[in-house]
């Protein structure tokens, strides 16, 4: 039922309505949409090639002031100054000493000024253990900045070390890296990490933005931004990030509740990554802004969608379905008008119209039904008159058999059976009678059989009538001729262990009942000419037997019901009447069987 009231609903006007509405908002909605889409895409485009043109700028800057620092470490690490304080100090009056730490510290504060990112410069003398600083006189030992760069004898060049949080470029004297050279003296800038604050707090006019640099592999970090959950995430971004081998690229992450747009850079003289950041929400803050003024278009058109839709419900759908119904009704035979619409519209005039169509059905159908109950009485009565006969030429027959027999007993016996059966079907009263009296009528034509063949012959097995059948109004005679057909022609010549099975159960809101026996006559042949006889009856056919039940049963209750006829489970015939379940409704007020015996 779900399923079809579905496909009704699929058929309808009022959705293919909706549908029509819908596919003429949709593509502008689709184009509003993409549009949107595309213009995100497109500033999202620029702002990544702005956000990476700056790293890429800003790295450079520091790597020309790297080159340059490392230029002048290079030229100064031969002073010939350093080299006298280093090899021949000893040689040195006093006046010649000053002069030549004097010179030295010029010289260091010389290299110190030449960068904004250089916070001091030391010559560490090891032959003396002594240092000289841009920012001091002479120290008596070597200052604490030697422990960060104390490996750089070991190697030759330039090199970078982070202690303490602090980042060094350092050299050795020529030659430190040789077997069996001594440690003479060596160079280091500290970077001003200030300064380099300074200029990555400059780095990007959006608000809440910046830049780190990060270097994964020592822990070591330097930025404009405090927050350490940022930072975090930034730095392990770097650490677990893909290796495509470009050493730079743009992406998306979120930290905590915000999401940010990340270029970075890696800066292979440094070792460390520049990664700068902008929130999302500066960057496409205007683009946000059409977001939502879409989101807040979507809304209002869903509200106009709805209110289309109930407003097409109460001019078209409503009428509709006021007017289908009441066209049911006139299907199941309830000719009721209906309340004609407030609207003057079209749907007013075909409710006047269904109205006065009701009014002319009832006048038809009345005359109509009138005529067709006449004809129905007149054909159940000829019917009936043909049952009777029929059965009397049989059980006379037998009683002349009994008789001639000289089986007294059988003949009183059978005399008094036949006497209440023939009170049962010649009583004046309704045509129709309840199925217990039915059943009672058919247990009195078994034993009038029982009679006729032994039960050690033949028997007869009756099952219970289903609970609320047995006050069911039936047509009279419709069980006896098929059990009467199961004798003659499945069991006549039958010597013993016949069998006849009358069953009756519910199915699907169907009362079932079955006649079946273990006949061993009956051929294929026979049965398809049966059913084919039920299936096409005709006017001018003679319904006799099986094929007068058929007919009644389907003038009482209907062509969905009648006689339907199988090969049973016992090998003969099994012939079923198919009748509706009794309702409330169906418990007539008639006068039941007993009744009609007290009429009599």
């Amino acid at each position: 039922m779900d399923i079809f009231r579905k496909q009704q609903w699929r058929m309808t006007i009022f959705p293919k309505l909706i549908v029509a509405f819908l596919l003429v908002v949709a593509p502008i909605y689709g184009i509003g949409l993409m549009m949107n889409q595309l213009g995100e895409k497109s500033v999202s485009e620029e702002l990544s090639k702005s956000l990476n043109s700056r790293v890429d700028f800003y790295l450079n800057s520091l790597e020309v002031e790297n080159d340059r620092m490392m230029e002048l470490l290079q030229q100064y690490i031969v002073d010939k100054d350093i080299q006298h304080a280093a090899f021949v100090s000893n040689t040195m009056s006093i006046g010649e000493w000053t002069e030549t730490v004097q010179r030295i510290q010029d010289k260091l504060q010389l290299i110190k000024n030449s960068s904004l990112y250089i916070k001091s410069v030391s010559a560490h003398i090891l032959t003396l253990k002594r240092t000289i600083s841009s920012d001091a006189t002479i120290s008596d030992t070597l200052g604490s900045e030697y422990e960060a760069v104390a490996s750089i004898s070991k190697l030759r060049g330039v090199g970078k070390y982070y202690w303490n949080n602090r980042l060094f470029l350092a050299i050795a004297y020529p030659g430190s890296d040789l077997p069996n050279m001594k440690e003479t003296y060596v160079l280091s800038v500290e970077i001003n990490e200030d300064m380099m604050k300074q200029s990555l707090q400059n780095f990007s006019d959006y608000k809440n933005a910046g830049a780190l640099l990060v270097n994964s592999e020592h822990g070591w970090s330097l930025g404009n931004r405090t927050d350490e959950a940022l930072t975090r995430e930034l730095t392990d971004y770097l650490r677990e990030r893909p290796e495509d081998g470009s050493g730079e690229g743009y992406a998306q992450i979120s930290a905590g509740k915000s999401s940010y747009f990340v270029a970075y850079k890696r800066s292979p003289t440094f070792g460390y990554d520049l990664i700068a950041y902008v929130p999302s929400a500066e960057m496409l803050g205007p683009i946000d802004k059409y977001r939502m003024l879409l989101w807040v278009m979507s809304f209002v058109s869903l509200v106009f969608i709805v209110a289309y839709s109930y407003w097409l419900y109460q001019l078209i759908r409503k009428p509709l379905h006021r007017m289908i119904t009441g066209f049911r009704k006139v299907e199941a035979g309830k000719m009721e008008p209906m309340p004609l619409p407030k609207a003057r519209d079209e749907f007013q005039y075909l409710f006047q119209r269904f109205n006065m169509m009701t009014n002319n059905l009832k006048v038809l159908i009345q005359e109509v039904y009138e005529q067709k109950l006449r004809a129905q009485t007149s054909e159940l009565k000829q019917l009936q008159s043909q049952i009777n006969p029929h059965f009397l030429y049989n059980t006379f027959f037998i009683l002349y058999r009994l008789a001639k027999m000289q089986d007294h007993d059988s003949v009183i016996r059978f005399s008094q059976h036949l006497g209440e059966y023939f009170q049962y079907i010649t009583r004046n009263g309704s045509e129709e009678v309840p199925l217990g009296a039915e059943m009672k009528h058919s247990r009195s034509y078994v034993e009038i059989q029982n009679i006729r063949f032994a039960k050690s012959r033949i028997a007869v097995d009756f099952s219970e009538l289903p609970e609320g059948c047995g006050d069911m109004r039936v047509p009279r005679l419709i069980l006896q001729p098929f059990i009467e057909n199961a004798y003659h022609y499945g069991l006549e010549t039958k010597r013993r262990d016949g069998r006849i099975a009358v069953t009756m159960t519910e199915q699907d809101g169907q009362l079932l009942i079955s006649v079946e026996d273990n006949g061993e006559r009956l051929t294929d042949a026979d049965l398809r000419r049966i059913e084919a006889n039920l299936a096409q009856q005709g006017a001018d056919m003679e319904y006799t037997g099986m094929l007068n039940v058929h007919r009644r049963l389907q003038i009482r209750f209907g062509a969905s019901y009648g006689v339907y006829v199988t090969r049973g489970e016992m090998g003969g015939m099994k012939a079923t009447l198919r009748l509706p379940m009794p309702q409330s409704s169906d418990k007539s007020a008639e006068p039941t069987d007993a009744q009609d015996a007290k009429g009599e």
